[in-house]
Formats: C-alpha cells, structure tokens, sequence
C-alpha cells in the first residue's frame, strides 16, 4: 500500500509499512514508553520554500528504538491505485545530499518523489541530518 502525504507546497509517496501510525499530532512529549517524541514538519524539513502546515495536521508516526518520530502534514491519503515507483537513477541517487528519496512516481501526469520515512526518521531522531540542513541554509 502507498500513501499520498501533501504538505502546503509539495506531494510525496511513501510505503504505508514505513509508517507504525497514523493519526492526528499529539501535544505529549513522551510515548506511553517513556520514549521522547520529537516532532516536525514533513514540508520545511525536506523544502525550506514549503511553508509549515497550520490547523489540524496528520502524524505519521514512526516508532524507533529510543525515540519516536511524529512528521507532520496537511493530509495524508491511501492510494486506492498504487502507482507505479520507479527507482532514482544510480548517478542521481549517488548526488542526493541527503538519501531520503528512493524513486519517482506519476500521479495524475505529475512527478511525485517517494520518500524512504523510516531513514528521514532516524535522520531526524540523532539530529545529523538537521545540523546539516541548517547549516547549509
């Protein structure tokens, strides 16, 4: 199963088994665990020009070893029609500064990018990636 995430600016695709939950953004800090929650916009994350949704946003939740990872969105759909996901190419794949897109799919004639969710999470729980990102802006 594909899932169709919209964020204010952009559409994405990602494997529904990437995703533990699905639902409306929690305010709590901490999981039924003890795990520490850490929140962000799917839009800004992966496009500074992507504005942060407002009103009630969409969590896709991924739950990791130590940590869980709530990305929000404006909407979150499943394909009843699962597209076609069609790998980057290698020399693409190999430029990528960060390797959280795993292929292309056409939705409606329009390119869509396929997100890996599970490595963005982990990127975003050790907070590497997010150094890096700030960094370059």
């Amino acid at each position: 199963m594909i899932l169709l995430i919209e964020t204010v600016a952009r559409r994405y695709v990602c494997r529904q088994h990437d995703v533990d939950h699905i639902g409306v953004a929690t305010q709590a800090d901490h999981d039924e665990r003890g795990r520490r929650i850490i929140r962000h916009h799917l839009g800004p994350l992966l496009d500074p020009a992507d504005p942060p949704a407002s009103g009630r946003l969409h969590a896709l939740t991924i739950t990791l070893r130590r940590r869980v990872v709530e990305l929000l969105a404006l909407r979150v759909d499943l394909l009843a029609e699962a597209p076609v996901i069609r790998p980057l190419a290698p020399f693409l794949a190999a430029r990528l500064q960060l390797p959280w897109a795993n292929g292309v799919a056409l939705l409606d004639d329009q390119p869509v990018v396929a997100l890996d969710l599970r490595r963005l999470a982990a990127d975003v729980a050790l907070g590497l990636r997010l150094a890096h990102i700030e960094d370059a802006l």
